[in-house]
């Protein structure tokens, strides 16, 4: 009994990377293979859609406690999505964006958008650490005691906030814009003169 010719894995090392009739080049010292590269960045893009997902649900929920629903139900909901995925994807996806940064060809530090894209997510997960996650575990722990929620706007306005801020960086990645990071030039080292 013949068994079909099995597919190679994707992620099986190849001979060659470029076009039958592209000549090789030798890659830039430190970049992913073609394979793992798409991997990574599959990877990058499925945790930062997650995280856009999580605070799209924290936003929903803090918005509900705002306009009247039931603070007990709202709140530690809203806390335990923070807690549980929002700040795990948020560190993940800095992590996996920085090594994309430094393991592809485009770099840390030569594109703008790359740059930006990385203050914003590094910004925005030191927010979700400080600002907004202790603050959703504020209103639940208030919630869960029945005093009212102290600043209910408060936690619309950095949910609300957080989920522009990641839509900015969606768009960042895919227009790409502001072009290279422009790099001093070295001073050319003066000439050495004859001693006399």
């Amino acid at each position: 009994m013949d068994t079909p010719p099995q597919k190679p894995s994707p992620f099986a090392p190849t001979t060659r990377t470029t076009h039958p009739q592209e000549p090789r080049r030798p890659g830039r010292r430190g970049t992913l293979p073609p394979q793992w590269r798409k991997a990574l960045r599959a990877t990058h893009v499925t945790v930062s859609v997650g995280l856009l997902g999580s605070d799209s649900a924290v936003l929903a929920l803090a918005s509900a406690g705002r306009l009247g629903s039931d603070p007990v139900t709202v709140y530690p909901a809203a806390h335990l999505i923070g807690e549980l995925l929002l700040l795990p994807l948020a560190v993940l996806a800095l992590a996996t964006g920085v090594a994309l940064g430094l393991l592809t060809p485009w770099g840390l530090l030569r594109h703008w958008w790359v740059v930006l894209s990385l203050a914003i997510t590094a910004g925005g997960t030191v927010l979700a650490t400080f600002v907004l996650v202790p603050g959703l575990g504020t209103a639940a722990s208030a919630a869960l005691a029945r005093h009212p929620v102290a600043d209910a706007t408060g936690l619309v306005r950095d949910s609300g906030a957080a989920c522009c801020v990641l839509i900015a960086t969606v768009v960042l990645s895919y227009v790409k814009p502001f072009g290279t990071v422009r790099r001093r030039p070295r001073p050319r080292p003066e000439p050495r003169r004859a001693a006399q």
